[in-house]
């Protein structure tokens, strides 16, 4: 059986992957950043408890998934990529925000979920500090093709339907092992 760490990892880079896609196919370059695509087995050992919770841990922990090029602007983006698997937790928690907003406060925070729109973005810089309060991807949010101008609401279709069958297929897994 495989253990929940590499299956939620398996899970993550899937909609990782697909939103990379997505930006791809809408005329962007898009490269892999971050501690998870440079330094993988870091990844579990700064996820385990006892792991000292110093400034430059949450800097590594915090830092985006892709790097995103717009050839039309001459534009350079950092893009962090999150999903929420059951409809009842569309939230970013307030203190995963603060370490974006302290270290990659210029990124964009993309937030997939099983409702809606289903691709939600907002840049860091944006979002309102709410303290102990979390963040609804569907209201202090934009759609995805707000952000990034070169996707068109037409392209994100089949891609939605791509990411609700992940989702889904991970929420009834999630469901089966509780």
């Amino acid at each position: 059986m495989v253990s929940k760490f590499y299956d939620d990892m398996l899970k993550g880079n899937q909609i990782k992957e697909l939103v990379k896609v997505l930006l791809e196919k809408s005329g962007y370059s898009v490269f892999p950043y971050g501690y998870e695509s440079t330094l993988l087995n870091l990844k579990k050992t700064l996820g385990t408890r006892g792991t000292k919770n110093s400034r430059t841990v949450r800097r590594i922990r915090s830092s985006p998934d892709l790097l995103v090029y717009d050839e039309k602007r001459k534009d350079l983006m950092l893009v962090e990529v999150k999903m929420r698997r059951t409809p009842k937790k569309t939230s970013v928690k307030y203190l995963r925000l603060a370490n974006y907003r302290e270290f990659w406060n210029d990124s964009i925070l993309i937030v997939v979920i099983p409702e809606g729109n289903v691709f939600y973005a907002q840049k860091i810089s944006e979002l309102e500090i709410k303290q102990s309060e979390e963040y609804d991807a569907t209201t202090d949010f934009e759609k995805l093709e707000h952000i990034f101008k070169r996707v068109k609401t037409e392209d994100t279709s089949h891609f939605k339907i791509e990411a609700l069958q992940i989702m889904k297929k991970s929420y009834s897994r999630t469901e089966r092992t509780s």
